[in-house]
């Protein structure tokens, strides 16, 4: 269920340890004149393509979760955590939005960048096939053109305007200096690859259980879903409506009766599931040294307790990310998404103990910490913890429901329909049936509520941050922490401002 990841990086490596994107030097390890001329070695490239997916926990030697990275800005978790603010500094600076240029993250921009070009190696290489299908000439190019737009979506979000291309740089014997877009230049060329990807019929509306990992076609509406909510673009409202009808009335999606099932073994690829980024610890390849082989993940050592003492969960956690008490309280008591979120230390795990860290709350997030046995496959002399099997989930079908909600209620359409999707998450949220779900518990869809509700269905998961700024509620909610407008975009990396000889103009921030 997870190979499509390490068949991809075992198969093939592209320029793996790419140049900064700004100065790209011709690659060595790859040769691409005459090597995209099949079908095996395009799929090859589509597949290494995805690679970079994995090392959006760590990679150019930075740590960079990017749900935790889009969380610490919000305010679900009570600090960064870790030793000390000395510990990974630029997250630090980010919680208290006083990030520096010199210490913005750009392990997590090139990495991004990598996707890009990778991406842009099969888009641009796909007329040399001479001998391939019709059906899997589209499904590759739609594939290709959603990668590009996930990883531009990401430096989009954080970073607003940035260097945007569609053609690599090979061959250049100076610096490439890419042209800079504002961040409604970019939005709307993310736009044209989601366009691309979505129409046509160029995608599967569901895959087969060996290539899980894959996009499908509600995977590319989610993307172009988040992408047109964070746009706040009016205009394509009823169409992103439309096409979360049409997931919710495909009958491939249902909600996971026990939330907390969501984040164990069993809960990867569930029926909830439209999106995850595998991980695996079997085999398993990642180490310090190259982070860029297969396998697992760090995260779940990152958020873990330091010197657990118990059996549960690993004793190799670095305790980032303690979680906010008022998060935990916000919570009604029944409402089954606190305790199968959140880990409350002290109630969960009696007797045991940990070294308390900076911020220590007494909370964790439960979702993606490193369980006891979550690398017991891996047979690598170091890098255990790095090697996790968590997979990282990216859509879930609750999204699709309250996006849907969120929409009409935008769009001024049923109440009564608005209500009912808000609803059937709060059912399954309350260990019930929307038809069984007592008064008490329901809510009417409106904003503030559907705001309320992404909170405490998505903690954790990387979307309180967006969330506020799409919902105008940022410096209501942070700027008691020194949130302004001008802080919407990170500072753009200082390395990547002196590499393209000062002609990109930095962030106001």
């Amino acid at each position: 269920m997870k190979n499509i990841f390490l068949f991809c990086l075992l198969a093939m490596t592209i320029s793996s340890c790419t140049s900064d994107f700004l100065e790209v030097n011709p690659t060595t390890t790859t040769p691409t004149e005459g090597f995209y001329n099949t079908e095996e070695k395009i799929t090859k490239a589509l597949m290494a393509s995805y690679a970079p997916l994995q090392w959006l926990d760590y990679a150019y030697d930075e740590f960079h979760p990017v749900q935790f990275l889009s969380d610490i800005l919000a305010d679900d978790y009570n600090g960064v955590g870790g030793s000390s603010e000395g510990d990974v500094p630029y997250m630090h600076l980010m919680k208290q939005f006083r990030l520096t240029a010199e210490l913005s993250p750009k392990g997590l921009w090139n990495t991004l960048y990598t996707g890009v070009y990778r991406s842009n190696q099969v888009i641009n290489n796909m007329d040399k096939v001479a001998v391939i299908s019709e059906k899997n000439r589209n499904r590759i190019l739609a594939e290709a053109h959603l990668l590009r737009a996930y990883y531009y979506h990401h430096l989009w979000k954080f970073w607003g305007n940035i260097p945007y291309y569609t053609v690599n740089p090979d061959g250049l014997e100076i610096p490439y200096l890419a042209q800079q877009y504002t961040a409604d230049e970019v939005y709307a060329k993310i736009m044209e690859d989601l366009k691309f990807a979505t129409e046509g019929g160029r995608l599967p509306e569901a895959v087969s259980i060996k290539e899980v990992g894959r996009f499908n076609k509600a995977a590319a509406y989610m993307l172009r879903a988040n992408v047109v909510m964070m746009a706040g673009d009016e205009s394509q409202y009823s169409s992103v409506l439309a096409q979360m009808k049409e997931i919710i009335s495909s009958d491939i999606y249902a909600l996971t009766p026990k939330y907390s099932d969501i984040w164990e073994d069993k809960g990867e690829w569930n029926t909830e599931s439209i999106f995850e980024i595998n991980y695996s610890d079997n085999p398993s390849n990642r180490s310090w040294d190259n982070p860029y082989s297969p396998g697992g993940t760090i995260y779940p050592t990152f958020i873990a307790p330091d010197s657990y003492s118990g059996t549960r969960f690993t004793k190799e956690g670095y305790g980032f990310g303690p979680v906010s008490p008022t998060l935990y309280a916000s919570y009604d008591s029944r409402d089954q998404r606190r305790d199968g979120g959140i880990l409350d230390f002290a109630t969960m795990q009696p007797g045991e103990r940990y070294n308390a860290r900076l911020n220590d709350s007494g909370y964790f997030n439960l979702k993606y910490m490193g369980r006891s046995d979550g690398h017991n496959n891996y047979i690598g002399s170091e890098g255990g913890e790095m090697n996790f099997r968590n997979n990282l989930r990216i859509y879930r079908y609750a999204e699709t429901l309250l996006i849907a909600s969120e929409l009409i209620v935008r769009t001024r359409g049923s109440q009564t329909e608005a209500d009912a999707l808000l609803n059937e998450v709060r059912a399954r949220a309350f260990k019930t049936t929307l038809e069984e779900l007592p008064d008490i518990y329901k809510r009417e869809a409106t904003l503030e509520n559907l705001l309320e509700e992404n909170r405490w269905e998505f903690a954790l998961e990387g979307h309180r941050f967006w969330d506020l700024i799409r919902f105008g509620e940022a410096q209501k909610v942070l700027g008691e922490r020194g949130y302004v407008a001008t802080k919407r975009y990170l500072p753009i990396p200082q390395s990547e401002i002196d590499r393209a000889e000062n002609t990109l103009t930095q962030n106001p921030y």
